[in-house]
């Protein structure tokens, strides 16, 4: 990446590595998540320590693989789910040992982890600091108990109370939170009064999600059997319009369509997702991008830690998946040196025409070399990406 004075310009960054590990279970499975997780209540997992392990295994499995993986730096680690805050604090130390052990780790590797508002406590963040974790990422959702119990989350509500003391005088500075609107039953009062109660606080960055229907979800189940409502989609639209200037009176630097930081406290994680960097996926459940193949492992943890995952990896197609990570970014991006870093030429000028119409129809800015959406093209993303891609 590069920085100026007021941006930060993203550039093909692809000598380092990012490690992403799946920890499956949950307090409960939310109704909306479309991610592998199982609910098993408040004890923990009895196959963690087998879990452990198979990471480890798989680990080296990989790099067996791909010999050249050795050679990457680790710039990044996020321990994501499910909810990771459920797993003993040890074992996540034992397994950044091995990492360490096996990888070199760059002089500021962010090291990330998700947490859901039951486990949080300033004990537990202490114990992260101590491990070398150095970003939380807390999942709120909403304050708001009717849209909690909507979404079937769990709610404890001295821990959602507390949760913002606990953030802020954590020895971890690195914190962000998740929110989602457009929740049934809820008023756009609502999100936004959540929104002005971490604001004030001034948390370094702030994901900002409306609500989706996804396939095989318990949600799209009672939305077909009309037990729940769809998502509200115009109060989405209205609340997806306002944002970015609201972030930005409040400091705020609009990098990703859902996704605001202050100024350094990027996550830099995902944005290797959508800058098409090299990631190791871990866990039942996780993919991986590894030396221009992509893999996925099985969702479900007992054929996971059973099975060896299989050697089994998928060309990537830059000439599509590029115009579906890179154009989520709303912060500049040095556009011709990801173009001919890993586009083929005719791919390239097709590129090229299509952004240059952007420019014309007044939806993004092009300035030596350097591309950036414009609000105007927000709601328009979708279709837009589809065009670059067809």
């Amino acid at each position: 990446m590069k920085q100026t004075t007021n941006e930060t310009i993203w550039q093909v960054r692809n000598s380092f590595l990012g490690i992403y590990v799946h920890f499956p279970y949950c307090f409960k499975k939310c109704d909306y998540c479309d991610f592998y997780s199982e609910g098993i209540g408040s004890g923990p997992a009895n196959d963690e320590m087998s879990l452990f392990s198979s990471y480890q295994k798989e680990v080296l499995e990989r790099i067996s693989h791909f010999p050249n993986l050795k050679n990457k730096t680790i710039d990044t680690v996020f321990f994501g789910g499910g909810t990771p805050s459920k797993a003993t604090t040890k074992h996540w130390e034992n397994f950044l040992h091995f990492l360490r052990s096996e990888f070199e780790f760059a002089k500021e590797t962010e090291i990330s982890i998700e947490v859901n508002p039951e486990d949080l406590s300033p004990n537990l963040l202490d114990e992260y600091a101590k491990i070398g974790i150095n970003r939380v990422n807390v999942g709120v959702q909403t304050r708001n108990p009717i849209g909690l119990e909507f979404l079937g989350r769990h709610f404890d509500k001295e821990k959602y109370d507390s949760l913002l003391c606990t953030l802020t005088s954590s020895p971890i500075k690195r914190v962000g939170i998740d929110l989602m609107y457009g929740i049934p039953g809820l008023q756009e009062s609502d999100f936004f009064s959540d929104l002005a109660y971490f604001l004030e606080a001034g948390l370094p960055h702030l994901s900002l999600y409306s609500l989706t229907l996804e396939k095989g979800t318990q949600y799209s189940r009672d939305v077909k059997d009309h037990k729940k409502s769809e998502p509200e989609e115009k109060t989405q639209s209205e609340i997806l319009l306002t944002l970015p200037e609201l972030m930005e009176k409040n400091g705020y630097r609009w990098y990703e369509v859902s996704n605001y930081a202050k100024p350094g406290f990027e996550s830099k994680h995902n944005l290797k997702y959508w800058t098409y960097e090299p990631y190791l996926g871990i866990g039942p459940g996780a993919h991986g991008f590894i030396e221009g193949s992509r893999y996925g492992n099985p969702r479900n943890a007992m054929t996971y830690q059973k099975k060896p995952p299989k050697n089994q990896y998928e060309e990537a197609t830059p000439n599509t998946e590029l115009a579906l990570t890179l154009f989520r970014l709303f912060s500049p991006f040095q556009y011709l040196e990801f173009f001919q870093t890993y586009l083929e030429l005719p791919t390239q000028t097709k590129y090229i025409e299509t952004i240059h119409k952007w420019e014309k129809q007044g939806l993004c800015s092009i300035v030596s070399g350097v591309f950036q959406w414009k609000k105007e093209a927000l709601l328009l993303l979708d279709d837009l990406i589809l065009e670059i891609t067809e």
